[in-house]
């Protein structure tokens, strides 16, 4: 996939940069990019995203100023289905429980009041802004929180890592009205409009199991190429 679209970030790096919205890019770029965003927080519910690489990913880390008390984040145990136990934010002592939040991880953080966080690191390093470039396919299956490893707006393939079958759908949250909102894919389309994640948005993906090539499709697969190959040496 080529990064062709406006990055909402400001990154700096050691050989290039690039900025607020702006397509244009330096010629050359560092593998080590230095970014932020500013994430808004609103009262209530926000799945949110880490899409930076630092030096720790715990929550100690991650929200270090202006957090309003009370405050609590949950992760997703996609094994069990549910949220694991809240780690709750306390003024002055901080968090009770230091969950990690990485690359292509989400999380549900519900803040008192709203607020603005601010994210820094290095972008994953993985990305190549003047060539195509791969993002991690999601090998597992099942109802996972997701977020893309790059902050910019984000579709089902940038997250994934490939294109979405029939059945699978992605729930969103959006933050100002506290509704989510589902949309499935069937049939070469997406139901309610495809799905698109903001910097700093997690949703969650119901991702099915990708079929296997079957013993006997890759014996007839085997047995084609064979022919091929005595057809073209008898020529």
């Amino acid at each position: 996939m080529k990064l062709n679209r406006n990055i909402l970030i400001v990154c700096i790096g050691l050989t290039g940069f690039f900025g607020f919205g702006n397509k244009s890019v330096a010629q050359t770029f560092s593998k080590n990019i230095i970014g932020y965003y500013n994430l808004r927080l609103f009262g209530g519910d926000n799945l949110i995203a880490n899409q930076f690489v630092s030096q720790s990913d715990t929550l100690t880390n991650l929200f270090q100023y202006q957090v309003p008390d009370g405050s609590t984040f949950r992760k997703w145990d996609s094994t069990a289905n549910q949220y694991m136990p809240a780690a709750t934010y306390h003024l002055g002592i901080g968090w009770d429980i230091n969950y990690g939040l990485g690359l292509g991880e989400g999380g549900l953080f519900h803040a008192p009041t709203e607020f603005t966080n601010v994210f820094a690191g290095i972008v994953w390093p993985g990305i190549d802004l003047n060539n195509p470039h791969n993002l991690p396919l999601v090998s597992i299956y099942g109802t996972l929180l997701l977020s893309c490893y790059i902050p910019f707006q984000a579709n089902f393939n940038d997250v994934v890592g490939r294109d979405p079958q029939d059945g699978e759908s992605v729930t969103t949250l959006d933050g100002v009205t506290q509704l989510y909102s589902t949309t499935t894919f069937n049939s070469g389309a997406w139901n309610n409009g495809a799905p698109l994640l903001a910097v700093g948005q997690s949703a969650f993906f119901n991702i099915a199991a990708v079929p296997e090539p079957s013993v006997l499709g890759l014996l007839g697969i085997g047995s084609a190429f064979m022919l091929l190959v005595n057809r073209a040496t008898k020529r």
